[in-house]
């Protein structure tokens, strides 16, 4: 036989008032469909749950076992339905996000640690990934979010795939990093073109759009760098730089994991490292429609500039 919920709950009624004339009184319904109601569920389980005299109600044996199953299966439902509800209000469930090393480090850490606060139930998942193929990963719905410096108004690449959307995450300048004893070290601000005599550690112009917007912003100050070593994530550079292999363009929250063993300075012309959300625009995930929903409502933009602290 099928049982329903309803079913159950008048029985528990009963059960618990061992009166038909409370129970009902309680269900807010008269006697007879209760009544009713108590005899198709025996029928249905060819078994009798109650004893009745005209004195009183009491629980058979099946009756007491089916008691403890009915608040089982009860509590087994309503959690179910808070579960789906969750999931579907987007409170629960899973967000596959790529990021840089630097990304995660400089800022995006801070973030996913507000997130869990306000949906704990929400499970967030990192994979440190290249630029490029974390765009790829979104496209592809291997991953939901990608955090990167690539604002794809501009990225010629990606600008044939009308699906992905694209939103500001947090505003960042770019500082150079500088080796200890560097002829510019003792300046507050660094003229681009003022780096044109020194070898570059420069980050792979193959690995992102902001990688080839550094490049191109060396050129339009007058040079090509001379490149001594080129790297894929921003974050391995300031070791480079302190082992004297030149300078080097990095965003300023670089600033924020290094040592003294380098310095950073503003830069002029000022360039920006923004990092922005990339997502799929038809996106099915409720828990990444709300992740995106609390950020748009919360998010904190942070200053246009950001200066590191300076080497002393």
């Amino acid at each position: 036989m099928d049982i329903d919920l309803r079913q159950l709950r008048y029985f528990l009624a009963v059960a618990e008032e061992l009166s038909f004339t409370r129970a009902a009184a309680r269900l807010h319904m008269s006697q007879p469909p209760l009544s009713q109601a108590i005899a198709q569920l025996e029928a249905g389980l060819k078994t009798r749950l109650f004893t009745r005299t005209s004195r009183r109600v009491e629980l058979t044996a099946a009756g007491q076992e089916m008691e403890a199953q009915a608040r089982a299966l009860i509590a087994q439902a309503e959690r179910a339905q808070q579960q789906v509800m969750s999931v579907g209000a987007g409170r629960s469930g899973k967000i596959e996000i790529g990021a840089t090393g630097t990304i995660l480090r400089g800022g995006l850490a801070g973030w996913l640690a507000d997130y869990r606060r306000h949906a704990p139930e929400v499970r967030t998942v990192i994979y440190e990934q290249a630029p490029a193929l974390q765009v790829k990963d979104v496209l592809e719905h291997r991953t939901d979010i990608s955090f990167n410096r690539t604002d794809l108004s501009f990225d010629r690449s990606v600008a044939r795939h009308p699906e992905l959307g694209c939103t500001l995450a947090w505003r960042e300048s770019v500082s150079v990093i500088l080796p200890r004893g560097h002829r510019l070290a003792a300046q507050d601000v660094v003229a681009l073109a003022d780096l044109a005599a020194d070898e570059h550690v420069m980050l792979h112009p193959e690995s992102s759009e902001f990688a080839r917007y550094l490049q191109k912003s060396c050129v339009e100050a007058g040079f090509l760098p001379r490149v001594s070593q080129q790297v894929v994530d921003s974050q391995s550079i300031p070791s480079l730089i302190a082992a004297g292999f030149g300078v080097a363009l990095v965003p300023a929250s670089t600033a924020r994991f290094t040592s003294n063993d380098v310095a950073f300075r503003m830069v002029t012309p000022p360039l920006a490292a923004d990092v922005y959300m990339i997502f799929r625009r038809h996106e099915q995930s409720p828990a990444v429609h709300e992740f995106l929903r609390w950020r748009a409502e919360c998010a904190r933009i942070r200053p246009a500039q950001e200066r590191p602290e300076t080497s002393k």
